[in-house]
């Protein structure tokens, strides 16, 4: 049986089963005063599995490694959110009734959800209760309010340093030369024997060469499908053609028409009609995104070193499922854009979501 074919349900009743005659209440993870059980971790399990199954962008290869690692990435950012949590209770961080009902409000209107009859709908449909959707909205600004304070703050970039990002990453800003082009194609399906379809081609691109019009020179070829029409194939770059189209391209002036190339499809004659010459974009175009690549790296940097710093006075006891062992050596080779994502709970899927997760995915 093939996992990606399981519904939610069925992976929830795997997992039940999984744990055998094991008490769903046994703590698997305990750090300081906030604990986890094998229930909790078997739920977050399955969504992680649902996620993965409805991502898209994965090939089949890359779904099976996401697959296979999921235990221990479930594992690992519940870990980093535990040890935020415990954090924030030790330090007396408190969220008011009236701060998670705002967080709620705030989250019905992104997902255009008016009334709370469509918010109980949409709790029904993802499994929720209006419980777990204050809890979730009370943990996450708990964590914002920890790392706003205990993290942020370290994360300063000086005008020389973007400057200095920026040198020393020109190649990243450097846009490369492009050329505007247009083909026709003397066909290799109008079943034409070889030399009368290279005979056709120089005599359309003598034509095109002495300024003749080109729907006049190949209108005649086309109607007899012998050729395209001129096919306008717009600004590319050199590695977004066929090498030896590309390199004919390449060698041209605006204007010029090139030689007969013999190609996939037939024989392809190329003119550029003009070209954009390689440019490195100045600063202050990529200025914010050096400050969001920048801010990014480093706020994560002082992430793991907080949550390193966390760890290692925290009062640990693990008694973990086997394909969840190993967690902790994960957290260094995540690759993600918000290192925050790592352990930010879902409030709320939107109406209709976990539904679509549970089909499976393509790939």
């Amino acid at each position: 049986m093939e996992i990606k074919t399981l519904s939610i349900s069925l992976l929830l009743l795997l997992a039940a089963t999984a744990a055998g005659a094991e008490d769903i209440d046994r703590i698997v993870l305990r750090v300081n005063e906030e604990i986890l059980t094998l229930y909790e971790y078997e739920d977050r399990k399955a969504g992680e599995i649902s996620t993965i199954l409805a991502d898209q962008r994965l090939d089949a290869t890359q779904r099976q490694e996401r697959l296979e690692q999921a235990g221990k990435v479930v594992m690992q950012s519940t870990f980093s959110e535990m040890l935020l949590l415990s954090f924030a209770q030790q330090q007396g961080t408190r969220i008011s009734d009236s701060e998670v009902e705002e967080t709620v409000r705030g989250l019905m209107e992104r997902q255009g959800i008016e009334t709370e009859a469509q918010l109980q709908q949409a709790l029904s449909d993802s499994g929720m209760s209006m419980e777990d959707v204050r809890s979730n909205a009370r943990r996450e600004l708990l964590w914002q309010q920890v790392v706003g304070r205990e993290v942020q703050p370290k994360v300063k970039i000086g005008e020389e340093e973007l400057r200095a990002y920026y040198r020393n990453h020109l190649d990243d800003f450097r846009t490369p030369e492009q050329r505007q082009i247009k083909e026709v194609i003397v066909l290799e399906s109008s079943g034409l024997p070889d030399a009368e379809l290279r005979r056709i081609a120089d005599e359309i691109r003598a034509a095109l060469a002495a300024g003749s019009e080109p729907d006049t020179v190949i209108e005649p070829y086309r109607e007899k499908e012998v050729t395209t029409g001129l096919i306008d194939l717009d600004w590319l770059r050199a590695d977004e053609l066929e090498a030896s189209l590309s390199a004919a391209a390449w060698a041209l002036a605006p204007g010029d028409v090139s030689a007969p190339i013999a190609a996939r499809g037939g024989y392809h004659i190329v003119q550029v009609s003009d070209l954009r010459a390689a440019e490195v974009k100045p600063l202050a175009e990529v200025e914010e995104l050096i400050m969001r690549r920048e801010y990014g790296s480093r706020f994560n940097r002082e992430l793991r070193l907080f949550l390193s710093g966390l760890e290692q006075n925290a009062y640990i006891v693990e008694d973990l499922p086997p394909e969840s062992v190993g967690y902790r050596n994960l957290g260094p080779n995540l690759e993600t854009e918000d290192e925050l994502e790592l352990f930010r709970a879902p409030v709320l899927d939107a109406p209709g979501e976990a539904e679509a997760a549970a089909e499976p995915a393509s790939g």
